[in-house]
């Protein structure tokens, strides 16, 4: 599962949590890499510098995405420290879970290439004013802040169009419910077959 930059992915995995899938947030294992003593950690501290440490010698994650999200090329390099420890990861879990539907939730995934290592592609969206006021509200971030992490991503329209199902996370979350049963019906389906 993909989508763009705050979009309700986190929304719509909760939900598929609750009907039963495994999840696995590529995000999460991201974060979990800058923690000290990983070997990605190093990596990053070395690329970036210690600009990019709170008091405590922890990777402050907003320094870092101010850091990056504005130089495509230090985004580029940070994605090559982080994305193969987080893919063999997200491959792990996902290959030892033992539930019929299994969803690694991905980012970037179409960016990094990775569409070909899953049976399905679902794609949240939401349209730009949406995406607004929930980041704005949730992160307390503005607009100018948002665009640029929207332009670090594919545009969700080329997203649409690789997808096997498409989440539209514009109205309520009981909409949002009622299109993941829709999709969970036809993933349980097919893992019958």
């Amino acid at each position: 599962m993909t989508g763009g930059f705050g979009t309700g992915k986190s929304t719509a995995a909760n939900i598929f949590r609750e009907l039963g899938a495994y999840l696995v947030d590529a995000d999460e294992l991201a974060r979990d890499c800058l923690r000290q003593g990983r070997k990605e950690y190093q990596e990053v501290v070395s690329a970036f510098g210690d600009r990019i440490l709170d008091r405590d010698g922890r990777i402050d994650r907003k320094a870092l995405a101010d850091e990056v999200f504005s130089d495509i090329d230090k985004l580029s390099l940070l994605n090559r420290i982080i994305h193969p420890g987080v893919i063999r990861e997200i491959e792990s879990r996902l290959k030892a879970a033992r539930v019929p539907v299994r969803i690694a939730v991905i980012p970037l995934l179409l960016e990094a290439g990775l569409e070909s290592n899953f049976d399905s592609l679902i794609v949240v969206t939401a349209n730009r004013e949406t995406v607004n006021r929930r980041v704005s509200e949730s992160r307390n971030m503005n607009k100018d802040e948002i665009n640029i992490r929207r332009k670090a991503q594919l545009p969700l329209r080329e997203k649409e169009k690789k997808a096997d199902f498409i989440i539209d996370n514009n109205g309520s979350i009981e909409d949002t419910r009622d299109q993941i049963k829709l999709i969970w019906d036809k993933l349980i389906s097919k893992s019958k077959q």
